[in-house]
């Protein structure tokens, strides 16, 4: 019997450092893998104002209503046990600029915040490019 407790025990702690350690990158991470902002973009730009974490909705009133927009799951989705908010990305395409990236859907809800800027001025705006 006090074999059992004890692997729960350590089930339980492997659980609980698995959970930390994979929340501890959850925040901004560098361009290397996927976040960050992308392209020279000039001064005079409205993408020029955005920077990583604002909110989807500081963005649409900067920006406006993007083009189109997509979502998509990550990896981290079918992770058991994972409890962050990185399952699902968002991303407003506007044409001419680029796109925006969100992260920030996860069991708790939804709180989308900028996770990446690709400035791309020959973007046609489209999510469903063929």
């Amino acid at each position: 019997m006090n074999n059992y407790k004890l692997l729960a025990i350590l089930v339980a702690l492997m659980l609980v450092a698995g959970c930390a350690s994979t929340n501890k990158n959850s925040g901004t991470s560098s361009a290397s893998s996927g976040s960050g902002i992308q392209g020279n973009i000039p001064a005079s730009n409205p993408f020029s104002r955005i920077q990583i974490g604002m909110s989807q909705k500081q963005v649409h009133d900067i920006l406006g209503q993007p083009t189109d927009s997509a979502n998509y799951t990550t990896g981290k989705m079918f992770i058991p046990f994972y409890f962050g908010n990185d399952t699902m990305r968002f991303e407003d395409l506007y044409k001419g600029m680029g796109k925006i990236t969100y992260t920030g859907a996860g069991i708790g809800g939804v709180n989308l915040h900028v996770y990446s800027v690709i400035y791309d001025p020959t973007e046609d705006g489209y999510a469903d490019k063929k």
